[in-house]
């Protein structure tokens, strides 16, 4: 699982590049996609992602569950889940808001002398950023992603003291915490009614988690003025730890998959 997730940011990371050199050949946009008024406009989006899991969730004196969903299994673990994206913008400014909410269990995997059992993640992420256009298809700004996490395990492991000793924890905490951010966003059009755009963002800094980015390459088609449709994928990695003893936390997750994207110009 560790050479797929490394392969993965090394795809995301060559999405990066190719992108950046894209964007910046363009020499202007369509109009479609940039109006040159003052006015604000709003645009709604609710999205899917099929997320995959893979990292690492610790909570007190238990030991370290290590977890990993793949997307093709997202649903079968899935109890509920909802994203909403929001934007205000005009030709110079975006003020951004993006709500993601998922509740899933899954088997925990044998690492760390796990022997069997559950782990459970609630987790909420509300991002608020603002963003200036420097120039026709790049945006730079700073924001916030406020994180709530709530983890939870059932799990059996082996206690090494005595030896062979299998031990039950029944543990649940939750933590709240805000992760600022530097955030770009790069955008393209073609042939009028195609947009490519490319969101990325580095942030924590050990002011709350240690270090988190994340980057967020889409296509979108404007079918009308009022509907657009995308497809993308997403990459979120957060390392996050506190306490200790009993109230130690740990949060160390990357979560990535693709997106379908259905937004609304009102």
């Amino acid at each position: 699982m560790k050479k797929i997730l490394r392969q993965a940011k090394r795809i995301g990371v060559g999405i990066f590049l190719t992108s950046l050199f894209l964007f910046s050949s363009q020499k202007s946009n369509a109009q479609i996609y940039n109006d040159s008024s003052k006015k604000y406009h709003v645009y709604l989006e609710p999205y899917l992602m099929f997320t995959s899991m893979s990292g690492t969730t610790g909570i007190g004196n238990a030991p370290n569950t290590f977890i990993c969903v793949p997307a093709s299994k997202v649903f079968s673990y899935l109890k509920i889940g909802g994203m909403l994206y929001a934007e205000v913008h005009n030709d110079k400014l975006s003020f951004t808001s993006d709500l993601f909410y998922a509740n899933l269990t899954e088997d925990a995997s044998t690492k760390n002398q796990v022997v069997s059992g559950t782990a459970t993640l609630k987790q909420f992420w509300w991002e608020l950023e603002g963003l200036y256009r420097l120039n026709p298809w790049l945006e730079a700004g700073v924001g916030a992603r406020i994180n709530n996490i709530t983890a939870g395990i059932n799990i059996n492991a082996t206690v090494t003291n005595p030896v062979d000793l299998s031990k039950n924890w029944n543990k649940s905490q939750s933590n709240t915490w805000v992760d600022p951010l530097i955030v770009v966003r790069m955008k393209t059009v073609i042939h009028e009614k195609w947009l490519l755009q490319l969101r990325a963002d580095v942030g924590g800094f050990g002011i709350a988690s240690s270090w988190a980015w994340q980057l967020q390459p889409d296509i979108f088609f404007r079918a009308s003025k009022l509907l657009e449709l995308g497809i993308g994928y997403r990459i979120i990695s957060m390392n996050y730890s506190t306490g200790s003893g009993t109230s130690r936390f740990l949060y160390d997750m990357d979560e990535y998959g693709p997106q379908i994207r259905i937004g609304f110009n009102l």
